[in-house]
């Protein structure tokens, strides 16, 4: 297991007369969330109130304590993606409880939470997300935001239309959810996995924090507090000493020891600067990329051996990693993807002629085309930058 050390501060604000926020901080499971209410009557405690329980029950359960062992010991295709299932699965419970809850109390009609949380399997932290509560990773002095927000305005800004130019037309929209728990049967949970450094810093906030601090301030605070507990006391400090309108909650993870993963630190810096230059993942923020690569799996190949084209069951693409790949029309080195027609529905697997060989050792990120295709289902937004880079994947 990891070591980890953690601390949490929230505050009702200036404004409000309710603390609609929630969490959860348990370093002997490792399971650390936030959720931030909405709804009348103080509906909002009692939808973030019941995301954390429930989620907590799911997550604690012996079921996902094997699924997370399995993770741990394996981590090959068949036990992430199960993890990744019982990970989301345990946040939907709590969606449909809150639906079933606000059907019940006409009081607590229209409640709902946003959700951002994570348990740790092994060295690696499992995330699910839902709304705009943040997560944030700081790594060696750097912060990066994590999480995508569900709002109105990142959907407008990720269609390339600039909110801020609007005025108190756009002004209006601010704040206005896209999916929490609770609201719409439609509800969509976003999962990713982030492997751990020493040294990490991951930190889950509700926007009473992030209305008033900006990803650089963060990142400050959490390299210059000297624990936990100052960092998140720090952060909701600030956001009240710059207004405190909402509910305002930080919670501060910091990663002593990572746990054992199957792959070294080392290697997953390599991986990581490989998938970098991969055109596949080119048009993706990297929170989108994070998203897409929970569905793949590494291998390595040794000199002269054959890139089968059907594998795990399932017909496959490939991302090189390291190493060389003779195709048919020459050498292909890392970053290149083997096989794009995979991904795309209705395609011929390639002639036996046509089979990529490996020029040289080669490690090998691997898509199967059942992941790749519930990935673009499950999230449509993420699917479609996809499907664009794999077709002029196959264009060229």
């Amino acid at each position: 297991m990891s070591t980890v050390i953690a601390a949490a501060v929230t505050d009702t604000g200036k404004v409000r007369e309710h603390n609609e926020d929630s969490y959860l901080l348990d370093t002997e499971t490792q399971i650390f969330i936030v959720c931030d209410g909405m709804g009348g009557h103080a509906a909002g405690e009692v939808a973030s109130s019941m995301a954390v329980q429930i989620t907590k029950q799911s997550w604690t359960a012996p079921s996902m304590k094997m699924r997370m062992e399995a993770y741990a010991d394996r981590g090959d295709a068949d036990s992430r993606r199960a993890l990744i299932q019982a990970v989301r699965q345990g946040v939907m419970s709590a969606h449909l409880e809150i639906i079933d809850q606000a059907k019940l109390d006409e009081d607590k009609a229209g409640m709902g939470t946003t959700f951002t949380g994570f348990l740790i399997a092994g060295g690696d932290a499992i995330f699910a997300h839902a709304g705009d509560s943040r997560a944030y990773l700081v790594r060696d002095d750097i912060a990066m935001q994590l999480s995508e927000d569900h709002t109105l305005i990142a959907r407008l800004q990720a269609s390339g239309i600039d909110p801020t130019t609007g005025g108190a037309a756009t002004a209006r929209w601010k704040g206005v959810l896209t999916n929490a728990l609770g609201i719409g049967d439609a509800t969509r949970v976003a999962t990713f996995i982030v492997s751990m450094y020493s040294g990490d810093k991951i930190l889950l906030c509700s926007d009473g924090v992030t209305e008033y601090l900006n990803e650089s301030e963060i990142g400050q605070v959490l390299v210059s507090a000297p624990s936990p507990a100052r960092a998140a006391q720090r952060l909701v400090d600030t956001a009240l000493d710059r207004g405190g309108a909402d509910n305002a909650t930080a919670l501060v993870v910091k990663v002593v020891e990572a746990g054992e993963t199957r792959i070294p630190a080392e290697q997953r810096e390599r991986d990581e600067a490989a998938i970098s230059q991969c055109p596949l993942f080119a048009l993706l923020s990297p929170q989108e990329r994070l998203r897409a690569l929970r569905i793949t799996t590494t291998r390595e190949l040794k000199q002269s051996k054959p890139l089968v084209p059907i594998a795990l069951g399932n017909r496959v693409s490939y991302v090189v990693l390291s190493g060389e790949v003779e195709l048919a029309e020459g050498t292909v080195g890392v970053g290149s993807v083997i096989y794009p027609e995979a991904l795309v529905e209705g395609t011929d697997a390639p002639a036996r002629s046509k089979t990529a060989q490996a020029s040289t050792p080669v490690r090998l990120l691997t898509i199967r085309q059942d992941d790749f295709f519930e990935l673009a289902e499950e999230d449509s937004d993420l699917g479609v930058k996809l499907y664009a880079a794999v077709a002029k994947l196959m264009a060229t």
